[in-house]
């Protein structure tokens, strides 16, 4: 897929038209950026998260209208060239637009609108290309392409519109502001994974200028090197996500809980003590964690072991007791040492 570069934010919002390279999506400094494919059904709508973004397809009497919302699920504005006729713009995806002017047979060009490639501004650039006022608070400024890969069309039928009935498609974002910062350095340590960690955490409500993404415990002893662990702690049957964390004004270690069902985010650590005993300066000390299924043993100073509605976490020392991490029924952090 043919992709953007940077400079081409600037060619657009000067000359009002897509300007575009051909190169891999996104890879430059300060740039955030997302690469997806996807697949819709007529009268579905498609929304894909990207980082703070959300990218959306948004049904339409013959196809789907491309979108963009802010943190907030707010509108941004979006641009393509030409406007007008707004028919044909690129950012809508019409089935006619694939269709002869008798709609019996492929469009071969008799139909002026746009085929296979769709490109695209958004926010601050689609606000500067359409000289239009830009909305309070918005800091976004990008560029997007959308590839359609296969489509289905309603059968022809002379006088009528063909409507698409199905979309596959590639997508590439890149962007820079909205809050992010888009150094992967500065939102998580080296060994964590930046797409799939850190966007998952933006999407729980992560709040990354507080809080960063620590990788310590991928480099605990052999057994226990994990970045990042998907238990369910829930119980709802939807892994979740869970990573250290940094608070970046005291170098404070915690746990962020991604309950990806409904993508809640529970913040472990940084509020004191977790149950009875179990001192958060521990996340910092412990040199392995996994995943505890199955029952808890008693431990030497607790009381009777927690009934679990999910899975637990096991943080654990080298010749030293480990302590159980789980979520009571009311989704509450607590804790349990099942002893040495």
């Amino acid at each position: 897929m043919a992709a953007m570069a940077v400079s081409g934010l600037a060619i657009m919002a000067a000359s009002a038209s897509p300007a575009l390279a051909t190169q891999s999506c996104g890879g430059e400094v300060g740039w955030a950026d997302a690469s997806f494919s996807g697949h819709v059904q007529a009268g579905e709508v498609y929304r894909h998260n990207a980082l703070s973004l959300a990218f959306v397809l948004q049904p339409t009497p013959h196809g789907w209208q491309v979108q963009m919302l802010d943190r907030h699920g707010a509108e941004m504005p979006v641009f393509a060239a030409p406007i007008r006729p707004v028919e044909t713009n690129p950012l809508n995806i019409a089935g006619w637009h694939f269709r002869n002017l008798a709609n019996s047979g492929p469009n071969t060009g008799d139909v002026n609108a746009p085929q296979h490639l769709r490109r695209f501004a958004f926010g601050l650039a689609a606000a500067t290309a359409l000289d239009a006022n830009t909305p309070p608070g918005l800091s976004v400024s990008g560029l997007g392409e959308l590839q359609i890969t296969d489509f289905t069309l309603t059968p022809p039928m002379p006088g009528e519109r063909a409507s698409m009935t199905s979309l596959e498609f590639s997508a590439c974002l890149v962007w820079q502001g909205g809050g992010e910062r888009l150094d992967p350095i500065a939102l998580a340590d080296p060994g964590v994974a930046f797409e799939k960690v850190v966007s998952g955490l933006i999407g729980c409500g992560l709040d990354t200028d507080i809080y960063k993404a620590s990788d310590r415990m991928s480099k605990g002893r052999e057994g226990g090197q994990n970045a990042y662990l998907e238990p369910d702690l829930d119980g709802d049957n939807i892994p979740d996500l869970v990573v250290p964390l940094t608070r970046r004004s005291d170098q404070a270690p915690g746990l962020a809980i991604c309950l990806l069902g409904d993508e809640t985010l529970i913040l472990a650590g940084f509020n004191g003590r977790i149950g009875r005993h179990l001192e958060p300066v521990f996340f910092g000390r412990a040199d392995y964690w996994a995943v505890h299924q199955g029952p808890v043993y008693q431990g030497a100073d607790e009381g009777p072991p927690p009934a679990l509605i999910g899975d637990a976490l096991v943080f654990g020392k080298e010749d030293a007791s480990s302590v159980l991490v789980y979520l009571n029924p009311a989704l509450e952090v607590s804790s349990y040492w099942q002893g040495d």
